[in-house]
């Protein structure tokens, strides 16, 4: 009868073990071992950390809408479609809504550990939160995506796959640092990361982020380190001061390198850089996620990156790298067609 079949499944979900674990601001979480029903909310890449660590997104029950549209524009969906049953809804205006939350009836919700009143209003609903730090303590731009995969591990109990990541991207670095060791100051790009940008904002990346990590990673110079922390509007004057050997333009902004090298931008003249003069402007590529933040394609942005930085040095061949990559950690035989399209995202994917 159905009614036994409830209060059996109401037993199971009683007798799941438990484990305490303590997240990214130290605070000891009380949760079901390996969840069936995770949350990710505005720790955005973090959905994408899950499916590497698990080869599965069938337990990701909700996500962020931007999270959502990015994977929606990735490859993830042809590897793992799960993720598009994804619910959506409980974030409104950028907030949790707990009542749609519940709806949804996580186990666990992962959540940026800057948001305090995210957390604080989650644990008061009794939902199991665990804080992730999207912030850094070194130069390793993949320190958080490795500290977020043995965090993952632990709770899934699957740690073969985070290891092995994790090694790869050490290989990968180790093999970078290697051919950059006679590299003189002199001789490494300026760079600059293009964040947002549309007719009326034009934000770059400065120290403390993704971005100036990658550059010291592959052997750049950021050309914004000095004048900008974090994330910061400039004018067009600013850019002429800097005058980038480069631009990498991310996936937060629907802005594609055409559009700089048309100078189809009102009222900006991107045409008078070096950067566009010599068609160095790349859009960062979209993978499993956005290659930018923390994302299971990270050891390839290493490699991908270095080689725009020093096309003398590095001859990676990026179609190959990818397949293998993508044949070795998720089991996927990726097309050249889906290749072209990790390598030049659409601008829709930045939508949100």
């Amino acid at each position: 009868s159905e009614n036994a079949n409830k209060s059996a499944s109401n037993e199971t979900m009683e007798t799941k073990e438990e484990a305490i674990i303590k997240d990214e601001l130290n605070r000891k979480v009380t949760i079901a071992m390996n969840p069936d029903r995770v949350v990710v909310g505005g720790i955005l890449p973090y959905f994408s950390t899950w499916y590497i660590a698990t080869n599965s997104t069938q337990e990701i029950v909700g996500m962020h809408p931007n999270s959502y549209n990015a994977a929606s524009h990735s490859i993830l969906k042809d590897i793992s479609p799960d993720i598009l049953k994804a619910d959506t809804s409980f974030i409104q205006n950028g907030e949790v809504n707990i009542e749609e939350l519940m709806k949804v009836n996580p186990e666990v919700y992962f959540e940026i550990a800057s948001d305090e009143k995210s957390i604080n209003k989650l644990e008061e609903a009794g939902v199991p939160t665990v804080a992730l730090q999207a912030t850094a303590d070194s130069d390793d731009p993949l320190e958080i995506l490795n500290r977020w995969l043995t965090l993952t591990g632990e709770i899934t109990g699957t740690t073969d796959r985070p290891d092995q990541i994790i090694q790869e991207g050490k290989k990968n670095q180790q093999e970078i640092n290697d051919k950059l060791a006679n590299v003189q100051k002199e001789d490494m790009p300026r760079v600059m990361i293009l964040q947002y940008h549309n007719d009326k904002e034009i934000s770059v990346a400065g120290s403390n982020m993704h971005g100036n990590r990658w550059i010291k990673a592959t052997g750049g110079i950021d050309v914004a380190e000095a004048d900008v922390q974090g994330i910061k509007a400039v004018n067009m004057e600013q850019i002429y001061n800097w005058d980038p050997d480069i631009i990498y333009i991310t996936n937060f902004t629907e802005t594609q390198p055409e559009d700089l090298f048309n100078n189809t931008i009102d009222g900006q003249d991107w045409s008078q850089l070096k950067a566009v003069k010599n068609k160095q402007v790349y859009k960062v590529p979209l993978g499993i996620y956005r290659w930018y933040p923390p994302n299971g394609d990270a050891p390839l942005m290493l490699k991908w990156m270095a080689q725009h930085n020093h096309p003398e040095i590095f001859d990676y061949n990026m179609t190959e790298e990818i397949k293998n990559y993508y044949t070795k950690f998720y089991n996927y035989n990726v097309t050249e067609e889906q290749i072209k399209d990790i390598l030049n995202p659409s601008s829709e994917a930045a939508k949100y």
